[in-house]
């Protein structure tokens, strides 16, 4: 299994591996999006949800961010890696959550 396999599910638009510091991996990013920018945020977005499940005592499942045309999640892989990936609003994202938990369960090979 590699990150094609979430990037080809319906209504995926990109799906990239980042590090947890920021650095972009592989994968696919949007046409004119700045991948420095778009991983560093990405990683920012995830660390900054990780520690308010942390002050509710609860777990992270994902972020997801909405914008008028498509949406955004943010997944914890491991304690390096992140998975960031945008679709559309009709995306099937249990199906992405399932594929990247299967993908994460096998250990992330890049």
């Amino acid at each position: 299994m590699s990150i094609d396999d979430i990037a080809s599910i319906d209504g995926v638009i990109s799906a990239s591996l980042i590090t947890r510091g920021g650095e972009y991996l592989e994968g696919t990013i949007p046409p004119d999006t700045r991948r420095d920018t778009f991983s560093a945020m990405s990683a920012i977005i995830l660390g900054a949800a990780e520690r308010s499940a942390i002050e509710l005592n609860d777990s992270l499942l994902k972020v997801s961010v909405g914008f008028d045309s498509s949406l955004l999640m943010i997944f914890g892989l491991d304690s390096q890696c992140l998975m960031a990936v945008i679709g559309t609003p009709e995306a099937d994202i249990d199906k992405i959550i399932e594929t990247t938990r299967v993908w994460k369960g096998n250990g992330i090979k890049h």
